[in-house]
């Protein structure tokens, strides 16, 4: 039998196997400071525009309630016609407390009813600047300023106009008024002239259809001399050309149209020497530069056993 012998198979030779092509994978870029800091305002945004969203929603709700009709509405004065967010601010407790500094001359009444704002009512819902322009028309305001601090108080500080003095003059009726002026001669309006005197007693009576105009020249020259300025309680305008001075004790001093301070220190000078204001004097005449004329009362008028040796005063 043949014998067989086994010859050795010489190898398949295969194909080699591809490598895998790995994935390139591009390097990330890394993120600049300005998109770090935009990514982290968007974030922190984000809470704010939930709550801006709820707000927004609880407002539109606020209005459908309100415009659907009741069965039994109650008679309700509305004072502001505030928007959706005052009232909700209201209804959460913010209501306003006034406060107001300042104010002496102004009355009250009228003071409350230009600010149109009173305690209780809601915080918001009203100009500031509408109520500083209602008050600065009262006439005893010179300026004011209106400031509201949260959560509920409106501060109203005034300044007021200072009375120069007071005028007296025919209103259109034929009645006679008394009104306060300025120190511009202005007229100060809604304020009582009788109770700023009682407030402020050195206030003069001025008297004359323009007096309100010259009251300031008049004043700076009296002011030079306070021993006459003491004695003064009115002064009268006369033809529009000068003063006549009545003093306390009722005696009248004629200044001239011109030379008035020359005159003032005539009569200074004649106080401080003789106390001629302090005597009864009916009339102290210095409307001429070179002569003082004095009148005094009648006899039958003196009291028994006054001061009349002034009777032969004449110079």
């Amino acid at each position: 039998m043949p014998r067989v012998t086994a010859t050795a198979r010489a190898p398949v030779s295969r194909p080699a196997t591809r490598a895998r092509a790995k994935k390139v994978t591009a390097p990330q870029d890394r993120l600049t400071a300005r998109a770090l800091f935009w990514r982290r305002v968007k974030r922190s945004l984000r809470p704010g525009l939930w709550v801006l969203g709820v707000v927004a929603v609880l407002i539109v709700i606020s209005e459908l309630i309100r415009s659907l009709p009741s069965v039994a509405p109650a008679p309700v004065a509305v004072r502001h016609q505030g928007f959706g967010l005052a009232a909700l601010a209201a209804d959460a407790g913010l209501r306003i407390s006034v406060e107001i500094r300042g104010a002496q001359a102004t009355d009250p009444a009228l003071l409350q009813q230009a600010i149109a704002v009173q305690n209780g009512d809601p915080s918001l819902g009203f100009s500031l600047t509408a109520v500083q322009q209602r008050v600065e028309q009262l006439g005893p305001v010179q300026s004011a300023t209106v400031q509201r601090v949260l959560p509920g108080t409106l501060i109203v500080t005034i300044t007021e106009r200072a009375a120069y003095a007071i005028w007296q003059t025919t209103a259109p009726n034929g009645t006679t008024e008394f009104l306060l002026i300025d120190r511009n001669g202005n007229v100060i309006a809604d304020q009582n002239a009788g109770a700023a005197k009682r407030r402020e007693p050195w206030l003069l009576l001025l008297v004359g259809a323009d007096a309100p105009q010259n009251a300031q020249t008049l004043m700076n020259e009296l002011s030079t001399s306070p021993a006459l300025l003491s004695h003064v309680a009115a002064a009268e305008r006369v033809d529009g050309l000068r003063w006549n001075l009545v003093l306390k004790n009722q005696t009248v001093v004629k200044l001239p149209d011109t030379g008035e301070q020359d005159a003032i220190a005539r009569l200074t000078a004649l106080q401080s020497s003789m106390q001629l204001l302090d005597r009864p004097v009916e009339v102290i005449d210095l409307r001429l530069p070179d002569r003082l004329v004095i009148r005094p009362y009648p006899a039958a008028t003196l009291a028994p056993g006054a001061d009349d040796h002034t009777k032969d005063d004449h110079t």
